[in-house]
């Protein structure tokens, strides 16, 4: 499998969507009953989820569907209705995954790219622009229908749920998934990693992983705890990537010291820590440099000893 954010994210989404797929969760509030108005139009999402398994089409029109209706039903629907869209999307992501993953559609998105040059988005428009093929021009668009937004690495091009179109639902959802939102739209847009390297800043990697600690500490029975838990990336923290490590080799003995980047990131994580914070990881990161002050920055089996707590604890079963 490519190692890359869709692979990672895929590998969660069938992990947990056995379980979350046709389910339903506890209200965490006492809400009163629907009105008829909202029932009908969550009776009408429920066709079109319902059609969605048979037909591309349905599920096109239960993502527009319910970003025009999502306003006229009450918290829990909304939540509900958010999270089966997102299930059926990622059922979805499979196949299309599958679609575009040909020599032929890779080969044409990859000539378009270099037209449009690399330093620019990725975009549906971008790329249509520069392509006349009618297969592929159908496949991207019916990506662009289901909600998707495309991605490379490695030199593969591949789609991923645009989460930032989830943000307008965040109003209107419970609590628990208006921040399950946040953070899955930061990764859709920017990727954490990519040709297995940290993209994005030490500072910026810390603080998303502290969100979703922050997440897990705050929602523990969400239903999207284990998706959660799936991206919350410890080892990219304490040990960076294959690309991106954060120690360094710097002697013919294999000594390696915490990359000065990496430590100024543990550092400002640190200090903007508010009082009385619960983090585990804030803790160890506490830890570490106190010992890393002391034995010029090494990675010893004293510092492994430190992050091996935090790794169990955040480990998935």
């Amino acid at each position: 499998m490519r190692l890359k954010y869709t692979a990672i994210t895929r590998i969660c989404a069938v992990t947990v969507i056995a379980t979350v797929i046709g389910t339903t969760f506890a209200p965490q509030t006492t809400l009163a009953a629907p009105v008829p108005a909202s029932k009908a139009v969550y009776h009408q999402f429920q066709t079109y989820r319902t059609e969605a398994a048979k037909s591309t089409e349905s599920l096109v029109k239960a993502r527009k569907y319910l970003m025009n209706h999502i306003d006229k039903v009450g918290p829990w629907q909304a939540t509900l209705m958010t999270l089966q869209l997102e299930n059926m999307q990622n059922v979805k992501l499979a196949d299309m995954d599958q679609k575009m993953y040909t020599e032929h559609f890779q080969q044409a998105l990859s000539h378009a790219h270099e037209k449009i040059e690399y330093e620019q988005n990725l975009t549906y428009s971008n790329l249509l622009k520069e392509i006349k093929d009618p297969a592929v021009r159908k496949l991207l668009q019916e990506a662009s229908d289901l909600g998707f937004k495309l991605e490379t690495s490695e030199g593969i091009y591949y789609p991923i749920i645009n989460y930032e179109i989830y943000k307008k639902f965040k109003p209107f959802v419970q609590a628990d998934i208006a921040s399950y939102i946040d953070i899955m739209a930061a990764e859709s847009n920017q990727m954490t990693t990519s040709d297995a390297g940290i993209v994005i800043p030490w500072s910026e990697l810390i603080q998303r992983t502290l969100d979703k600690e922050a997440f897990l500490n705050k929602f523990p029975n969400s239903n999207r705890t284990t998706m959660v838990k799936h991206l919350l990336f410890v080892e990219y923290v304490f040990y960076g990537s294959d690309n991106t490590p954060a120690y360094d080799w710097y002697t013919d003995d294999e000594t390696r010291t915490l990359v000065p980047d990496v430590k100024q990131a543990y550092e400002k994580a640190l200090s903007k820590r508010e009082p009385d914070t619960k983090s585990l990881i804030l803790d160890t990161l506490e830890q570490l440099l106190q010992v890393l002050n002391q034995n010029k920055n090494e990675l010893t089996p004293e510092i492994r000893k430190i992050i091996e707590p935090v790794q169990q604890h955040y480990a998935v079963e």
